[in-house]
């Protein structure tokens, strides 16, 4: 202990749950971590309050180690309550630009084309892409369409990219983890196709309801980690998980990875 007293500072375990830490940092305090109790224990009360910690291990003590079967997800909708052509997505350009590069349709409650699907809103916009609310005529099911963002899909070296992680992620066949039922990489825009699930993300509910019970939060814990165990055994790393990647969806408690 007496060996690192800058690790083991209370301020420094601060740094690290305020994400205050540059990378090179927050290498040498994990390493520490993994060989100090003490400096463990003080994460641990620094992080929440010892009542939390004991809520959550007399949950997990009650549940099996592997995820919930929560029964097939083919016909789930993905929904983050958005009203037709979300107002707050359409102000972005980047969002208009894509819009405006959607094919022709001539059925006149849609805003366009891409591929051979409808589209009929946009759910929301990420750092690589525009997720976007599509009917799949032929299958009779709506979906969510990922596109690349335009700024991005001039780059060969992005559009490979995004081929090689839809490629990956369709080989991820997991209950917490979104299903990809295609990929097009030919035109303008390429984009992958998922379900539509309906629900909302983690961001969503911590903004309508505030901090969740500890037993919530250790559910959504679970399935997260489940989720990233299944990715990661595929050889695939998730850059960018937030609640607003982590679907909650309607009627289950289930929890699926997005983005």
């Amino acid at each position: 202990m007496n060996t690192h007293p800058e690790i083991c500072s209370p301020t420094q375990i601060e740094s690290y749950l305020e994400d205050q830490l540059d990378p090179e940092q927050e290498s040498i305090l994990l390493r520490h971590l993994a060989t100090c109790e003490t400096c463990r224990q003080q994460l641990q009360l620094a992080a929440a309050e010892p009542s939390a910690w004991s809520d959550a291990e007399e949950f997990l003590r009650d549940q099996p180690c592997d995820v919930v079967s929560f029964g097939s997800s083919a016909d789930s909708l993905h929904d983050e309550r958005e009203v037709g052509n979300n107002r707050k997505a359409s102000a972005s350009a980047e969002v208009a630009q894509v819009l405006s590069m959607l094919n022709p349709t001539d059925d006149p409650a849609m805003l366009g084309r891409i591929g051979g699907y409808e589209v009929s809103g946009v759910v929301g916009s990420g750092g690589m892409g525009i997720v976007l609310k599509a009917f799949d005529r032929p299958l009779d099911r709506t979906v969510a369409i990922k596109v690349l963002a335009p700024r991005l899909a001039s780059s060969g070296a992005a559009r490979r990219r995004f081929a090689r992680e839809a490629k990956a992620a369709a080989t991820v066949l997991h209950p917490n983890v979104i299903v990809i039922h295609g990929v097009s990489n030919d035109g303008a825009l390429p984009f992958l196709v998922m379900p539509y699930l309906r629900g909302e993300s983690l961001q969503r509910r911590l903004d309508r309801q505030g901090p969740l019970p500890a037993e919530e939060i250790v559910r959504i814990a679970q399935q997260v980690a489940s989720g990233l165990a299944a990715a990661h055994g595929q050889g695939l790393v998730h850059r960018d998980i937030k609640p607003a990647n982590i679907l909650l969806e309607d009627g289950v408690e289930r929890v699926t990875l997005t983005d």
